[in-house]
């Protein structure tokens, strides 16, 4: 059966656009894609150099796909649960299909994203359940206009390329938009490196994220506060519904180990206090089924939380005191906002992450430089999620939760002399006592 794609006609005029530079651009595709239906193409963009030059004065070889990989991964952190990068597209002159050389250059980008999705598991960036390992290339012309597809099968030894039927639709696809609130206040063990013998920051928050995906796993979700059969399709969920978004609710075991015949004290170097409140949104059509709109939910908390780490610890600055850790270190991931990638034709948003003193101006660039998008800062949605509320017993100096050596052993010496004194005193009252009762 030959694959379906969909995709939205306003994208042909941003490819048109590119094309009339009469160059290469390359750029990737983002969608969501089905294991039994369409797949829709909701958004394309180009990538830039890391110099910030467009790529339209370069042949196609000279690309770097180590560069293209990278931005996909950026690009997949913003993406809500159920959109994934579904490939790339190339403008050239050149036809990639028909040159081996192109299309073997191709092929290895896409080997190339697939390898760095895997080595980021909880960015959730490979969707082989969705797509069984296929990626797609989308060839335009920059001189005639003339466009095709073709998906490779990157789970094949030759990385077979199949025939794509994609067509660009002038009336838009309606998503609707799902939102809860997922909270999370566990407490795991804080594991220092085998190496150093030093606590590593980004490893211990990944393996907290990573507990939450497996207890997520084992979740509930109810949609407008009932549970509704997985097989059911949203059409027919949404069929008596005014109101959008779809209330959400999301019912997690606890992590916690309840059988007090089973529970044993250990020793442990420390621990992790993992808590805090994740807002997730997410888009689904009307085909899709409730088991893929739950799985859509799930994959967004995973990965809201693994693009915070990510981008916490990419901000964290190396100091020279760095080797010798404080007791007590509090780390605040950043807050999501929303911004929409089209207002007029769908309800669809993207998510970019801020740090804490970080304001919603900010973002403004990395959206324009990961997506060639424009916006405003008054098309930012910065209200869903609020600045960290941190208690004050959290926010103290680690050096006041421990005493010097030399402070401890004058601690000592005093609670010796009034030690001493004390008995001193009872000493004279009992000969005292003695006197005036002989």
């Amino acid at each position: 059966m030959v694959r379906s794609v969909v995709c939205e006609s306003y994208l042909e005029e941003y490819l048109k656009s590119l094309s009339k530079k009469q160059g290469t651009s390359i750029g990737l595709l983002v969608g969501q894609p089905s294991s039994h239906g369409k797949d829709y193409i909701i958004y394309l963009n180009k990538i830039k150099d890391e110099g910030g030059a467009d790529q339209e004065n370069k042949i196609l070889l000279d690309v770097d796909n180590q560069q293209v990989s990278q931005h996909a991964l950026i690009e997949t952190r913003i993406l809500p649960g159920g959109f994934y990068v579904m490939g790339i597209f190339v403008i050239y002159p050149k036809n990639v299909f028909e040159d081996p050389i192109l299309l073997k250059k191709v092929k290895t980008m896409l080997v190339d994203m697939r390898l760095t999705f895997s080595s980021n598991l909880l960015i959730q960036g490979n969707c082989d359940e969705l797509d069984g390992g296929e990626k797609l290339v989308f060839f335009y012309s920059s001189s005639s206009n003339v466009f095709g597809c073709k998906s490779v099968a990157l789970k094949s030894d030759n990385l077979s390329v199949k025939p794509c039927d994609w067509k660009f639709q002038d009336r838009p696809t309606k998503w609707y938009a799902m939102s809860t609130f997922f909270e999370t206040d566990e407490v795991f063990v804080l594991r220092k490196n085998k190496t150093d013998d030093q606590y590593d920051t980004e490893g211990n928050l990944t393996d907290c994220v990573e507990k939450v995906g497996r207890q997520l796993e084992q979740s509930v979700v109810f949609f407008d506060g009932t549970p509704i059969d997985g097989k059911r399709l949203i059409e027919d969920v949404v069929k008596d519904k005014k109101d959008d978004p779809l209330l959400v609710h999301i019912y997690s075991p606890s992590l916690s180990q309840n059988d007090v015949t089973l529970r044993k004290i250990e020793t442990f170097p420390g621990v992790l206090k993992f808590d805090g409140i994740v807002s997730s949104k997410v888009f689904v059509h009307a085909k899709n089924s409730v088991a893929e709109a739950t799985a859509f939910i799930k994959a967004d908390v995973v990965r809201s939380l693994m693009s915070r780490v990510q981008i916490h610890c990419d901000s964290l600055v190396q100091s020279e005191d760095s080797l010798t850790q404080d007791p007590i270190v509090l780390n605040e991931l950043p807050r999501r906002i929303y911004y929409p990638i089209r207002a007029k034709s769908n309800q669809i948003q993207f998510s970019e992450y801020l740090l804490s003193e970080e304001t919603k101006e900010v973002a403004i660039p990395h959206i324009r430089e990961t997506l060639d998008l424009h916006l405003t800062p008054k098309e930012l949605c910065a209200t869903v999620e609020i600045v960290p509320e941190v208690k004050e017993e959290e926010r103290h100096d680690a050096k006041e939760c421990e005493t010097g050596t030399a402070d401890r052993a004058e601690g000592k010496l005093n609670l010796t002399l009034i030690g001493v004194l004390a008995a001193s005193l009872v000493l004279i009252i009992a000969i005292i006592v003695f006197y005036l009762t002989k």
